[in-house]
């Protein structure tokens, strides 16, 4: 004899979350509940873990590589940052039809995101107490403008003027010899991207250098202005 024995469950049940999070303002649910995750460290080890989590690990093929795992957040954990070697440059004692330049460097940081941008501006153009100035360069051919460089190699190419070199920087001075003029707030000049990346990096190092070029006809005295920098994330 043959007994056949059929047992019907059902089962009602409320909407079940991994995590779920909420105010008068907001909500959020997430798809996995982790037992346990974070950063361990001591004298000998560092270690990130997920636990719980679907399908960690590193995946990688050609053309791509994959972080599944919330400890890989991790790997961008620092902060955005910009700084300068140095916060003051002299040109020193100028002579007619010989070029004179200083540079400085800079490190930028930035993490999460789709990389950076630094922009460039000054307060005034290079000139002295009583409004002398020393122009804005032309660069060689009369053809580099505040946006665009060019050559600038001629000792009779008379002016004032900024070079950028680094990664990040060859899109906008594709040489050491390719300058552009510095935009002006005393003239509404807005500021002008000088080198940025579409990706995150870790303490890219760049370079400024500006050149100055004077006739014999330019009046003596002592030339200064200031120079801002601007550095923003891309999110």
């Amino acid at each position: 004899m043959i007994i056949s024995l059929l047992i019907f469950l059902f089962l009602f049940v409320s909407p079940a979350h991994g995590q779920h999070f909420s105010s008068l303002n907001y909500q959020i649910d997430w798809g996995n509940f982790n037992m346990t995750s974070g950063q361990k460290n001591s004298t000998n080890y560092s270690l990130t873990d997920t636990a719980g989590q679907l399908a960690p690990g590193l995946f990688s093929n050609t053309g791509f590589k994959v972080k599944s795992g919330f400890q890989y957040i991790y790997d961008i954990f620092y902060p955005f940052s910009f700084s300068l070697n140095t916060l003051s440059l002299d040109l020193g004692h100028l002579v007619a039809d010989t070029g004179s330049t200083a540079s400085h460097t800079f490190s930028i940081s930035s993490p999460a995101g789709h990389g950076y941008q630094i922009m460039i501006n000054s307060n005034h153009p290079l000139s002295t107490n009583t409004g002398t100035t020393i122009p804005d360069t032309v660069c060689d051919a009369s053809n580099c403008t505040y946006q665009n460089s060019a050559l600038w190699t001629l000792s009779t190419a008379y002016g004032f003027g900024y070079n950028t070199q680094g990664v990040g920087a060859t899109d906008y001075f594709s040489t050491a010899n390719h300058y552009r003029p510095l935009p002006h707030l005393s003239s509404n000049q807005s500021s002008v991207i000088i080198m940025s990346e579409n990706t995150p990096i870790r303490s890219r190092q760049g370079q400024v250098t500006y050149k100055a070029l004077i006739s014999s006809i330019q009046p003596a005295g002592y030339y200064q202005n200031s120079v801002i920098f601007t550095a923003v994330p891309k999110y």
